[in-house]
């Protein structure tokens, strides 16, 4: 059952933790209406109303959940405008890691149903989208120098701490460290044609969420990596019904609460949360 709500009018008054789990279909909303969640609130950004934020625990470690990148708590806004809230709720809240999921299309002929990818590079199509954030969350005169390098587009630390605990969970044989991540537009899958040309290009996977938000993470200086779920071969590259998908999610939410959750013990215990530093954000002055 979801947790009871509460709203808060400034993010000072919300229960604290620096570790979020950004969601995708790879958990849905398994982990929002399990046992490890106590509550759930919502506070106000420049941009309006955030989602829905759950807080939990494991072993004694708080956490927030954001489940599917925000959207179905926001229906009927802007889909850049939750992007905003969700951003912007993260940053006030002093969130300084976390931990992106999705399902996705396979393209590098390695994958196989049911692998998991910790990706750490992508090609982003959606140019509908707004590509920085950093003025609109951080304000201008912050923001003026915000100017981010992605070698590498995710965190090493965090990515590391994924594959090893999905490894533990899944077999290592069904985890893929690296990866190139294609985002399309959205709205629609890909055609066959899309996909060959994506191919060419060197992707190895297709998803339509996980590369915008590593932008947006080291934008607004919030280490990142995600957990990404194979749920069945990009379009032409093979056969699949979308019983195939449903037959797959609740493996992938089973796996993923369990992944999550040991690498929120981990994170806690790092000595360095703030790892992105000036060196991949900040342009150096001009004169």
């Amino acid at each position: 059952m979801p947790a009871p709500t509460t709203h808060y009018g400034s993010a000072d008054e919300a229960p604290k933790t620096t570790i979020c789990i950004v969601g995708g279909t790879n958990v849905a909303h398994a982990l929002a209406w399990s046992s490890h969640v106590s509550a759930s609130f919502t506070i106000e950004t420049p941009f309006g109303i955030s989602p829905l934020i759950y807080f939990g625990e494991t072993d004694g470690v708080p956490f927030y959940h954001i489940t599917l990148h925000g959207s179905p708590e926001l229906s009927g806004v802007a889909e850049q405008d939750v992007l905003l809230r969700v951003w912007s709720a993260l940053y006030r809240l002093g969130v300084s890691d976390v931990l992106g999921g999705a399902t996705a299309g396979s393209i590098n002929e390695k994958y196989k149903l049911g692998d998991w990818v910790i990706a750490d590079d992508f090609v982003d199509f959606n140019i509908d989208r707004q590509r920085s954030i950093a003025a609109a969350v951080l304000g201008a005169k912050t923001a003026a120098r915000i100017l981010p390098r992605y070698v590498p587009a995710d965190d090493p630390i965090l990515r590391k701490i994924l594959v090893e605990e999905t490894a533990k969970v899944t077999g290592a044989e069904n985890v893929h460290e690296g990866g190139v991540i294609v985002q399309a537009a959205g709205g629609r899958f890909e055609t066959a044609a899309e996909i060959r040309m994506f191919k060419t290009l060197g992707a190895d996977l297709v998803t339509m969420n996980v590369p915008t938000e590593m932008a947006y993470a080291r934008q607004v200086n919030i280490n990142y990596a995600s957990l990404i779920a194979i749920s069945n071969p990009a379009e032409g590259l093979g056969t699949w019904e979308w019983t195939t998908l449903s037959d797959l999610y609740p493996k992938f939410h089973a796996q993923s609460i369990e992944i999550y959750l040991a690498a929120v013990r981990r994170i806690q215990q790092l000595p360095e949360r703030r790892r992105i530093g000036d060196s991949l954000r900040v342009h150096p002055e001009f004169d």
